[in-house]
């Protein structure tokens, strides 16, 4: 857009958030399709390797992938972009963000839980859950942080401590929540004692080495050495791989000026919001090309990428 066009736009908030809800509303099929493919492909990994039929280590290959593919479509319901935010479907957020969170042997209540914490104090060392994997030195102590920043003596206990105490809902989702991490974790000693090699290249392996690889894109490269508020914590950002292999998330700023936009339509309301967001001095809105397609978002300049 020429200068002049972008000087005789309405930039207002208001004119943001009405362009903002033509991309709002609709049932994410494509996180429907990803939550329930990938789990299906993990458990016919595991019949697979069990009766033979493939050698253990492509079926390590595979569950990686499923792993890594896990927590996408959890995180679309836990927006309500499953059910489109239909009162009548929100059985499937739950169920299938549930059922996709299996390989990572997590709860989709106390993921929601977390990120939505997450959502309304980011960057904020005191109370986002994730500060300390998303604000991590390196993206190799990002990997690391992720990993036991929730554990019982971990940095993020304290905010979650916090919350727990001050919201009974957040507290309730992490009593719900708890049952079934309790779950994973005995089907995971039975299923050990069972098939001890198959359990730790098919489950814990796998689950470690995703959840280190969400830590870096998922909170460490959108959100490390950003200021708090919502047009300030989230950058556009470029590692030079096309950004689907990235979940995306070199455009994750989106996400975070408008939750209720689904992953996939994230790209369309980028073009349509782009001068708002240079408007309101979004990290490397400038350089957003003005077409996104499996680009992977190469025009943002290493300036602005932060390293």
């Amino acid at each position: 857009m020429d200068q002049l066009g972008h000087n005789s736009m309405d930039l207002s908030i208001e004119a943001e958030r009405k362009v903002a809800r033509t991309f709002m509303g609709r049932i994410e099929w494509e996180m429907i399709a990803i939550g329930l493919g990938q789990f299906a492909a993990w458990i016919a990994t595991w019949i697979l390797v069990i009766q033979g039929i493939i050698p253990l280590i492509f079926g390590f290959l595979i569950a990686i992938f499923t792993a890594c593919n896990a927590y996408l479509p959890s995180h679309a319901g836990q927006h309500g972009h499953l059910s489109g935010g239909r009162k009548n479907l929100q059985w499937l957020d739950y169920w299938v963000g549930q059922i996709s969170v299996i390989p990572l042997a997590q709860s989709h209540e106390l993921l929601k839980a977390t990120h939505l914490k997450h959502h309304a104090h980011t960057n904020d060392p005191e109370n986002d859950p994730d500060f300390f994997h998303g604000n991590a030195s390196s993206w190799l102590e990002a990997a690391k942080n992720v990993n036991t920043s929730y554990d019982d003596d971990g940095p993020a206990r304290k905010a979650i401590e916090k919350h727990a105490v001050e919201d009974p809902k957040f507290r309730a989702s992490l009593e719900k929540g708890g049952a079934w991490v309790m779950l994973f974790f005995f089907a995971q000693i039975i299923l050990a004692v069972m098939y001890p090699i198959e359990t730790l290249l098919l489950w814990w392996i796998p689950k470690r080495i995703a959840t280190s690889y969400l830590g870096i894109v998922f909170s460490y490269l959108p959100h490390s050495g950003l200021e708090k508020g919502r047009y300030k914590d989230t950058r556009f950002w470029t590692n030079k791989i096309p950004r689907f292999l990235n979940h995306s998330m070199q455009i994750h700023s989106m996400h975070h000026m408008y939750p209720r936009i689904c992953h996939y339509d994230e790209a369309k309301a980028i073009q349509a919001l782009k001068p708002y967001m240079i408007e309101r001095n979004m990290p490397g809105a400038e350089y957003i090309p003005d077409q996104l397609r499996w680009n992977p978002v190469t025009y943002i300049k290493e300036a602005y990428y932060g390293r």
